[in-house]
């Protein structure tokens, strides 16, 4: 259930003197909105009514040069060293286990944005145009547009996605633009309800300016046990940067209207707050780039956000300087990286930082800079490592003196030894734009990184402006750590793709195991084994192992040096244990599991299966699965009656076969399943229903939780609006209804189909269709069509047996014209009073046959909604008076699974 509250903002508090000034502005406030919601819906409700954001272009906002800011010597901490030629090692940084796809080029945003975030099953992509969940091997789990995620809230227009996971309470956090004009610029913030990003969502929308003289832009977000801090940039009617510091816990519990507080100051410019991996460090801390070359020196700035919970405060710490200087940005369109095959560079945007980690009380920070200096030729990944004090403890660059490559869009990682990892695009004359990233353990030289490695090449130029004068890539990128161990790393990057009706962008995951002493784990493919069976072995042992020695007591073999070793024999009946030594250039160690495998020379097959399907048409195939446990290897599969056949070269005695069914009829499966110890059997009495449903009346109130779940489909040929289940009111019967919501369907002259369950008509003579229906004309003028079909072929071939209102004419309404519709008493419905009578219409025709399917077919006409309720087969019963064969009663399905039928054979 979807609930939206609006509201006022309440307090409103400056602290310093004027909003411009080196004193901070203070102002505490609440959420404007909260949605409670679901991925699940989110989809539900882009399939209904489609996406035009998504169909929209998505041009880059105009693009202000990020001031350099003055620095004066007594706000310097610290001033760093001189940095040798170079700081990166010869040694390659390690490749990664695996790449695969993130989110492909939709054709319609510049720059993409790209962000994203591993949890422990799933990861996200979060990009300008589409927010996508996967699994942790690329499966695409569902995916919609970002402005769709967003619709239940007030304003549009989004922009600038970002996500991160919280390790330590399970939940996604998620932030995202809205609105670049003043007065219409929001802040959206989203939380997941738990570590599944396909489940529950709580969404606020927070008002970007109170005053509505500016607007919020490019938002970096940091979170500690207490707080999520957000910062960005604020345009408009002047300029100044923002750090909103949010009541984690309130947004994590759900809470109608969370508190936040909103520090502003123009003593930086894009101010990254931390990722705080130190659950005991209660201040966040926050870096910004202030100037790259004044006086041969270049500075970043530190801040911090601290205090109590309901009253954070915000301080300038003070000024990091090296003496290594670097332009913050180049001149013109800002197109300066190069590409091969074109002469049109891409562009390089600034020196603005990325992202911080806090990780064992120190700060890790990246961006790219602009070298020399004084005449930029290339672009350099920038890398610090300082205490929250502002003490440098490591820094350097990943670059190239020759001027051949140039690294920019970084993302920093930092695991518990700290090993590091920084992700950013490569770029050169000699190649297409691609993926990269680049590697340092903590024992390696201090001030270096491993060089980089080139996960995925870039396949073609790039060139996209819409009509603007930059060339925009990026603007930011991901490294992250991932949850699961927290050892190892994730890196999401844009890379450029062949070309599609124009040039294309793409993004590409790669997941780097990080090599360490191994921690040794493993499992077996079964662990209760008939005697002589083999098993298989599966390591799982972290820090990624280069060397395996296995121990298997009473096996043949009984040792092996595989990583997954298969084919181990137990031969005698006991239980044995089993030892793994796992090694590499940190070390080694074992894990011993007592009594591990268990022989037996009794157990047999503890046999079960399952269906695809319990109900299907005549002729139809179901996908059978064998279930059994015990090591089954062979299966004898039979059915009642016989009338099958067998598909995709499967057999009756295949694992997994693929039937066809071929009789109108309850068929009841049996599967005998054989190990090396003997036989089992289980049998499953009217498992599938073939045909249709055979017993009437057939009466749908469409109270199940979707149309699937009740045997209907949806016909929707434009993937637009479409039937979908509603709440309704007036009716004993029912409090749901099929309903097609033609006031938001926009396409006119569409047609939708919702199509019943298949129905077995075989046993009767004489069958009715009613139904009950409600509708009210929108446009006294026009009218939408419902429109009705019968095939006894499964929906082969349709027969018309009723239109009213036909393709806009004519009127089966219910209510009176208005304007907006929902039925809410009786009257609102067919057969009561005012309107249209309900619809009874015989299906004679049909009596006698099998596969029979009903279609409600619609014609929309930008109309009010449809609704269709409790819809009934009735029949006319005829009972043998003097049967002379005892009858039996059947119950299926059987299993049910909480519904059934009863049919006896003297009952037709």
């Amino acid at each position: 259930m979807k609930r939206l509250f609006l509201l006022n903002l309440l307090i409103f508090l400056f602290a310093g003197t004027t909003l411009f000034g080196q004193e901070q502005a203070v102002y505490r406030g609440q959420a404007e909105a909260k949605v409670s919601t679901s991925f699940a819906a989110i989809k539900a409700n882009q399939a209904r009514l489609g996406d035009n954001e998504y169909n929209q272009f998505k041009k880059p906002n105009p693009f202000p040069m990020r001031p350099e800011l003055e620095i004066s010597a007594d706000e310097v901490i610290t001033m760093g060293q001189k940095l040798p030629a170079s700081t990166m090692m010869r040694e390659t940084s390690p490749a990664p286990d695996t790449n695969f796809l993130g989110l492909y080029d939709s054709g319609n945003s510049i720059p993409p944005d790209v962000n994203g975030a591993p949890g422990p099953e799933h990861l996200m992509v979060t990009l300008n145009t589409q927010v996508r969940v996967q699994d942790r091997i690329g499966n695409d789990l569902g995916t919609v547009s970002l402005g769709m995620f967003w619709s239940d809230l007030p304003g549009g227009g989004t922009f600038d996605p970002k996500i991160i996971y919280d390790f330590e309470e399970d939940r996604w956090v998620f932030v995202t633009c809205s609105g670049s004009t003043p007065g219409q610029s929001r802040i959206y913030m989203g939380v997941s309800a738990g570590p599944d990003p396909s489940g529950d969502w709580y969404l606020y929308s927070y008002i970007a300016d109170p005053a509505n003289q500016v607007w919020f832009d490019y938002p970096s977000m940091g979170f500690n046990d207490k707080w999520i801090v957000v910062s960005g940039n604020m345009f408009g009617n002047g300029f100044y940067s923002t750090v909103y510091v949010f009541d984690k816990h309130a947004m994590y519990a759900g809470a109608e209207t969370p508190d936040f507080t909103r520090f502003t100051t123009t003593q930086g410019f894009t101010l990254v707050p931390s990722v705080n991996f130190d659950v005991e460090e209660e201040n966040i801390y926050l870096v910004s780039s202030a100037n790259g070359n004044q006086g041969g020196n270049g500075y970043i700035r530190l801040f911090k956000v601290f205090g109590e919970l309901a009253e954070p405060e915000f301080q300038f710490i003070g000024t990091v300087g090296t003496p290594n200087p670097w332009a913050g940005s180049v001149g013109g369109s800002g197109d300066f990286l190069p590409q091969l095959g074109s002469s049109q560079d891409i562009n390089a945007v600034d020196h603005r930082m990325e992202n911080v980690i806090m990780r064992n009380g120190k700060l890790w920070a990246t961006h790219h800079v602009f070298l020399p200096a004084n005449n930029p030729q290339r672009t350099a990944v920038q890398w610090w490592n300082i205490t929250p004090e502002g003490d440098i403890l490591q820094y350097g660059r990943i670059d190239d003196p020759s001027g051949l490559m140039s690294y920019a869009f970084a993302s920093i990682a930092v695991n518990s030894f700290e090993d590091v990892v920084i992700g950013f695009n490569a770029f050169s004359e000699e190649q297409y734009a691609s993926a990269a990233y680049a590697f340092r353990y903590h024992d390696d030289p201090v001030n270096t990184f491993r060089s980089p490695y080139q996960y995925k090449d870039g396949l073609a130029p790039y060139y996209k402006t819409f009509g603007g004068g930059r060339n925009r890539w990026g603007d930011y990128s991901s490294a992250m750590l991932d949850p699961v161990n927290s050892h190892d790393f994730w890196i999401l990057q844009e890379y450029a793709e062949l070309p599609s009706g124009g040039d294309r962008w793409a993004t590409e995951w790669a997941y780097l195991r990080v090599a360490f002493e191994p921690q040794p784990d493993f499992e077996a493919s079964e662990i209760l084994v008939p005697t002589g069976e083999v098993i298989d072995f599966t390591d799982l042992t972290a820090g990624v192992p280069s060397s395996w020695d296995w121990a298997f007591e009473g096996a043949v073999p009984a040792t092996s040096n595989l990583q997954n070793p298969g084919e181990i024999q137990f031969p005698t009946a006991g239980s044995y244990t089993v030892s793994l030594t796992a090694a590499n250039d940190f070390g080694e160690n074992t894990a011993v599991k007592e009594a591990y495998i268990t022989v037996s020379s009794e157990i047999l097959p503890e046999v079960d299966f399952m269906a695809s399907e319990n109900m299907i048409c005549t002729g139809g195939s179901v996908d059978f699965t064998d279930l059994s446990l015990y090591m089954p290897r062979q299966w004898d599969w039979s059915f009642e009656p016989a009338t099958v056949s067998f598909a995709d070269g499967t057999d009756a005695n295949s694992q997994n076969p693929v039937v066809i069914f071929e009789e109108a009829a309850d068929y009841t499966v049996t599967l005998t399943a054989t190990n090396l110890n003997g036989s089992a059997s289980d049998t499953k009495v009217a498992l599938l229903t073939v045909g249709g449903i055979p017993t009437m009346p057939f009466v749908e109130l469409f109270q199940e939780v979707s149309f699937e779940a009740a045997g209907w489909e949806i016909w929707n040929p434009d993937n637009q609006v479409t039937w979908e289940l509603t709440e309704v009111a007036g009716l004993n019967e029912t409090t749901k209804a099929a309903m097609l919501d033609f006031a938001n369907y926009f396409a006119i002259a569409q047609r939708d189909r919702l199509i019943s369950p298949p129905l077995n008509l075989t046993d009767y003579e004489q069958i009715n269709l009613s139904f009950k229906h409600a509708y009210a004309k929108r446009h006294e003028e026009y009218a939408d069509s419902l429109i009705l079909y019968v095939s006894n072929d499964c929906g082969e071939n349709w027969t018309r047996i009723f239109a009213d209102a036909e393709n806009g004419t004519g009127n089966f309404a219910t209510h009176p014209p208005v304007d907006g519709f929902v039925p809410t008493n009786v009257w609102d419905w067919c057969g009561v009073d005012w309107g249209a009578d309900c619809i009874t219409l015989s299906l004679n025709q049909w009596a006698g046959s099998s596969d029979v399917r009903v279609a409600f077919e619609t014609f929309s006409f930008y109309g009010n909604p449809l609704y269709i309720t409790d819809v009934e087969l009735g029949i006319t019963v005829s009972l043998d008076e003097s049967p002379t064969t005892a009858g039996t009663l059947q119950i299926s399905p059987n299993p049910s699974s909480g519904e059934f039928r009863l049919k006896h054979a003297d009952l037709k």
